[in-house]
């Protein structure tokens, strides 16, 4: 017996009607329950509770405190040296315009999901009133596979982090890995040349912290660093083999010093990786005739 095209399509509508229905109904759940995390978060105390220190760090000793302790500053001296002009803004105005450019930059991260954008985003809310660089990682992650020097960023704030010289090794890429670690080099070098004295200090400070991987750092349920970073260069190293990109969020979430719910906001890179080109794919392509 034929079936007509409409009457097929009026057999379907049932089916696609409850999966459409079903759909919506994830997603305002998803925004709901993305509200009530931000609404947790967003309490005196918290905006800028990861930013100030950032704000701060020219106007006390740098490195006197540890991680998970209050305005500690833990990265290099290069990164004060960037945001110092930033910092001679007033305090409000600082965390303000920071927290607006990482709500904007995690919502180009989230675009290519669309719809599903919008819960993600509201859950994203507590790292962009917390300040941390996380979001701004996720982008490395995201732009730092064609665009090599980037990864100067991680390597000079989160060093764990850096993993995209472990992309580029794997896969015997050896002009991207040396731009990645000379941009590096270039930065600390003309960096160490304005304040040697910060240098100094901050080896020293990084070699002490290191002592402190074993131990736990962020939710207690994680296991500490010097458990999961062999893990986290592992996957980055099959990942690079096997071309599979959503690895290096991933694996930066996993090599993370510190490891907590907002660390988490580095897989917002995934979205976009899943749409872009290596490096090797790209140069591979060949100009239609």
């Amino acid at each position: 017996m034929n079936m007509s095209r409409a009457d097929s399509v009026n057999l379907a509508a049932p089916g696609a009607l409850i999966r459409r229905l079903a759909g919506d109904t994830a997603k305002i759940l998803g925004v709901l329950v993305a509200l009530r995390r931000a609404m947790h978060f967003w309490q005196p105390g918290v905006f800028g509770a990861d930013s100030h220190a950032y704000w701060l760090v020219w106007r006390r000793a740098m490195y006197t405190t540890g991680p998970m302790t209050h305005d500690a500053y833990l990265y290099s001296p290069a990164f004060a040296q960037a945001m110092r002009p930033f910092t001679l803004l007033q305090w409000p105005v600082f965390a303000v315009l920071w927290s607006i450019l990482l709500g904007l930059v995690l919502a180009w991260l989230l675009a290519p999901l669309r719809w599903w954008a919008l819960p993600l985003w509201l859950a994203g809310i507590p790292e962009i009133i917390s300040g941390n660089i996380f979001i701004l990682l996720a982008v490395v992650a995201v732009l730092g596979l064609r665009h090599r020097w980037i990864w100067a960023f991680a390597a000079l704030t989160k060093i764990t982090v850096c993993l995209g010289p472990v992309w580029f090794a794997m896969r015997r890429e050896w002009r991207q890995l040396g731009i990645s670690l000379g941009v590096t080099s270039g930065v600390a070098l003309l960096s160490w040349m304005f304040a040697p004295h910060l240098w100094v200090q901050w080896i020293p400070f990084l070699v002490s912290q290191a002592t402190e991987s074993g131990h736990q750092l962020g939710e207690a349920f994680w296991p500490p660093l010097i458990y999961r970073l062999p893990v986290g260069l592992i996957l980055v190293a099959w990942g690079a083999k096997a071309d599979r990109r959503w690895v290096l969020p991933v694996g930066m979430v996993l090599a993370s010093p510190v490891l907590w719910l907002g660390t988490f906001t580095m897989l917002a890179a995934l979205p976009r990786l899943q749409n872009r080109p290596t490096v090797r794919q790209t140069s591979n392509m060949v100009p239609a005739t």
